[in-house]
Order: C-alpha cells, then structure tokens, then sequence
C-alpha cells in the first residue's frame, strides 16, 4: 500500500484529543499512579509472585487470604475483558477518542453485553490490585478513578452518536453502557 493510500485510509474525521488528555489522561493516571503507590506500599510486589505460584501449583490458592483471591481473581478477569474487547475492535482501537474515515461501530463479540468492556476491564483491575494488598488508601484512589473513566465513555459516546446517529442510539437501548444487564 503506498503511503499516501495508507494516510488516506486513517485519516482522522472526528476527535476529542484535548478533552480526552485534561479530561482523562492526566487525571487518570495521577491517580492510578497515588494509586500503585499505596498497593506498592502495601505488598502489590508479591502479586506477580502469587500469579507464578498459581500457574506452578494451582492448590496454593487454597493457603491465599480471601482478600488475595478476590483481588487477583478481579485483576486477571478484568485484564482478560480488556484484551477480548480491544482484540474484538482489532482495526476501530485507538488509544485516543477519534474516528477515522472507514470506522466501523462494533456491536458484536463482546460488545453485545456491554458498550464498554475495556473501561469495565480497567475497572476491575485497577480495584483488584488495592484488594489484592488489602490497601484501603489504594482502594480509595481506585475510586476515584471511576469518574474518570465514566468521563471518557462519555465523550467516546459523544463522537459514536455524532458519527453513528440512530445506528448508535439503537445500539445504546439495547446494550448496557458498561455493566451488563445492569448500567
């Protein structure tokens, strides 16, 4: 493909960079940064020690404090439907809010049960490591996080109903916006 039909075929139509950075980026990752800094704190080292434990000899979790296997339980699950939902979307991900010529509304894999699922994901693990520690200061900032993230699928979704209009509409009263079944 030569460079100008690659350029083409990305190009940009819609986007919410500026908001997306002071809005999300910024915020998000001072706190999930405050965050790591109570789990770290508080014993997140010996996470990646429990996960390797786990996979050599699985009935080690029967010796885990139940706070551990909430946490990692959490933690793995999460990281696992943040990976489904951005492998579903494959070429439609971005690490930013925008729409590119030939964007596509993805409605299927993943995406029939919630609009959401890789902020779902992102929650789940970022609640799973204070858990996991057993770190109230870090569990606090995890909650902080929560309006973050609800503030970037708002203006995600701001650009889909700009872009989709009523193939978007139709799809927000049929699926969930980011637990499924239930919000």
């Amino acid at each position: 493909m030569t460079k100008t039909g690659f350029l083409k075929k990305h190009r940009i139509v819609r986007n919410a960079i500026k908001e997306d950075i002071f809005q999300f980026a910024i915020p998000g990752m001072a706190v999930f940064f405050i965050e790591l800094l109570f789990c770290v704190s508080d014993g997140l080292s010996g996470l990646w020690g429990t996960i390797w434990d786990l996979a050599r000899q699985p009935q080690t979790i029967s010796t885990l404090p139940l706070h551990n296997i909430i946490g990692l339980g959490l933690f793995i699950l999460g990281l696992t439907i943040m990976t489904v939902g951005q492998i579903t979307l494959f070429r439609n991900y971005s690490g930013t809010v925008i729409i590119r010529e030939g964007h596509q509304l993805v409605t299927y894999g993943i995406y029939r049960f919630t609009r959401n699922p890789m902020y779902l994901g992102l929650i789940m693990v970022v609640t799973g490591l204070p858990v996991y520690t057993a770190s109230l200061y870090g569990f606090w900032a995890s909650l902080v996080l929560i309006p973050i993230i609800l503030n970037r699928i708002r203006l995600e979704e701001k650009l889909l109903t700009e872009e989709f209009q009523e193939t978007f509409q139709k799809y927000k009263k049929t699926t969930k916006k980011l637990i499924p079944f239930i919000y």
